[in-house]
């Protein structure tokens, strides 16, 4: 499974990685790193029984690489439901755990994956190895990597078991540890986990099959403290109150989580509902919610995606589009970069088939040295520290900030009876499965309609570059820790 960089990096030859749902990102220096994940277009059988491993280059001083997709021909055992993040004694290890395999015979879930070797291997763990679990986020916090809650995986048809505990992996020393349960939100799966200056912030999901907990309730851990304690948000526009979710993503930039995607269903649903108010933010001291001012024309709502932040750009990927009617394929093939430090943030898209953007198109990073640690506010002090504008202009000289990445975003949408879609185990006879969606789709929740009322646009639109801000401007550099 060892390969050297100069084998991964094959120029001429395009690598297009399919669409997928449930795939983790881990944003290390400046290569975000890609594992496992399902492709709802295929049952379990035609499934790959492996998983690919590759990684998005974010490097703006290579021109040449920027924004292209490398197959790190790295193969993991089928892994859906898991979770990934950095560690290691250097910081350049990601660690893959828990999750469910195709192969129930496999019963290795922790795997270490070397960024600098490309080495995949089965870490040796002091003590009792856990069970696997699904449908959790994690932290990693100076060597070890936090993770809360989520559901054990058990067969289709099971009832859901929803797990009270926090488990925490120390990956210098390869122990687990406990954290502690007391005034903590007991059951809770399908959540984000943000950490802000040492403490993490647990954001939505779900604490039974349909009990979902509150935007509107913030449940924190100290990890120092190793002590929890709940807050309350308000919001700027009382008509603007996020709506629960799940399969959301959030990072946190310039003092604010910024929340993204997300689905809603339960009992009555036949099928998965976009969240109210899809892109929101969340000030992290006031606490107080609001929609942040961005092009919204066009704009994805997705779920089940990845989230990573490199400096002031935001960067979406893979999941489904629950912006798309259910009855056509939902699933996202573009990759989307959203403009975080514009007064009114704008955003690009380029779809999986382009494996960079045209010669002619250009973008702009506000970028700072990065070192995988901490997310912490930065001080009033080094707010002004250097930033780079990176771009690529059509004359010899670098004359101009401007930006956008111009995109086809000609969408092939197949029409379908039936769509098959796989989502985190919302009936109880699925879990994280493929479910039928009936032809006419129409059945839903009464109270959740009247309370969130939901509008599918008939198709996708392709929008015009003057639809995107013309000026990337440029702002707070934000630390490069990669979010959940």
């Amino acid at each position: 499974m060892r390969m050297n960089e100069h084998n991964a990096k094959i120029y001429g030859q395009k690598f297009i990685p399919e669409p997928k749902i449930g795939v983790e990102a881990v944003l290390i220096e400046d290569k975000i790193y890609y594992i496992g994940g399902d492709n709802p277009s295929k049952t379990r059988s035609e499934e790959n029984p492996e998983s690919d491993i590759f990684y998005l280059d974010v490097n703006p001083d290579d021109i040449k690489s920027f924004l292209t997709w490398v197959d790190l021909k790295a193969k993991l055992p089928y892994t859906n439901g898991h979770t990934a993040d950095v560690g290691g004694i250097n910081q350049d290890s990601i660690f893959i755990i828990g999750g469910m395999h195709n192969d129930e015979t496999n019963t290795n879930y922790l795997y270490k994956f070397d960024t600098k070797t490309y080495e995949l291997s089965v870490p040796v763990i002091q003590g009792k190895a856990l069970p696997t679990r699904v449908a959790r986020s994690s932290v990693s916090y100076k060597g070890k990597i936090y993770l809360f809650g989520g559901r054990a995986y058990t067969p289709v048809g099971s009832p859901l078991i929803y797990v009270n505990q926090f488990d925490i992996f120390d990956t210098v020393n390869l122990i687990w540890q406990v954290g502690s349960m007391v005034d903590s939100p007991g059951t809770l799966s399908g959540y984000t986990a943000t950490l802000v200056n040492g403490i993490i912030y647990y954001i939505g999901g779900r604490t039974q099959q349909y009990v979902y907990s509150p935007m509107t309730e913030i449940h924190q851990y100290d990890i120092v403290a190793d002590k929890w304690s709940l807050k309350k948000t308000t919001t700027a526009d009382i008509n603007a109150i996020p709506g629960p979710r799940v399969g959301h993503s959030a990072v946190l930039f310039d003092g604010k989580i910024y929340v993204n995607g997300g689905t809603y269903f339960n009992a009555d649903t036949s099928y998965d509902l976009p969240a109210k108010e899809s892109f929101v933010m969340l000030d992290i001291m006031t606490l107080v919610w609001s929609v942040p001012a961005y092009n919204s024309t066009g704009a994805p709502k997705l779920a089940y995606h990845t989230a990573s932040l490199k400096g002031a750009l935001l960067i979406l990927a893979f999941g489904q589009r629950m912006d798309l009617p259910p009855t056509t394929d939902q699933i996202n093939n573009s990759t989307y970069y959203f403009f975080l430090s514009q007064p009114i943030i704008g955003w690009d898209a380029i779809p999986l088939s382009e494996a960079s953007p045209s010669p002619t198109s250009t973008i702009s990073i506000v970028t700072k040295s990065d070192t995988p640690t901490e997310t912490v506010i930065p001080s009033p002090q080094n707010t002004m520290s250097k930033t780079v504008i990176v771009g690529v202009s059509v004359g010899s000289v670098l004359v101009v900030l401007s930006i956008f990445v111009v995109c086809s975003l000609t969408y092939k949408h197949i029409k379908r009876n039936q769509t098959k879609i796989k989502r985190e185990s919302n009936h109880p006879d699925n879990q994280g499965v493929e479910i039928q969606i009936p032809p006419d789709g129409d059945k839903h929740s009464s109270a959740y309609l009247q309370q969130y009322p939901q509008q599918y646009p008939p198709v996708y639109q392709q929008f015009a570059p003057q639809q995107l801000q013309q000026q990337f401007v440029t702002g707070m550099p934000s630390p490069p820790i990669q979010q959940h």
